[in-house]
């Protein structure tokens, strides 16, 4: 079983003749063979969480404050 980078779904479900597989944040963890014969990008485990967001707001502080320089 491998994760696999479904080409353009983020979320819901997929059917191939094989199966059902569940679709989270494009991912789709299946057997290696299915996505393969799919042609979809197999990810890393590592990298299941996905790019991180940077420069996506203003830093906050641990109790929601916004940061300001001195």
């Amino acid at each position: 079983m491998s994760v696999f980078q479904h080409p353009h779904l983020t979320r819901g479900i997929v059917q191939t003749p094989k199966g059902a597989f569940m679709i989270s944040r494009g991912r789709v963890e299946m057997p290696d063979d299915i996505g393969e014969s799919l042609g979809w990008l197999a990810v890393d485990r590592e990298d299941e969480r996905g790019p991180e967001l940077v420069g996506a707001g203003p830093k906050t502080s641990a109790r929601g404050a916004v940061a300001t320089k001195s």
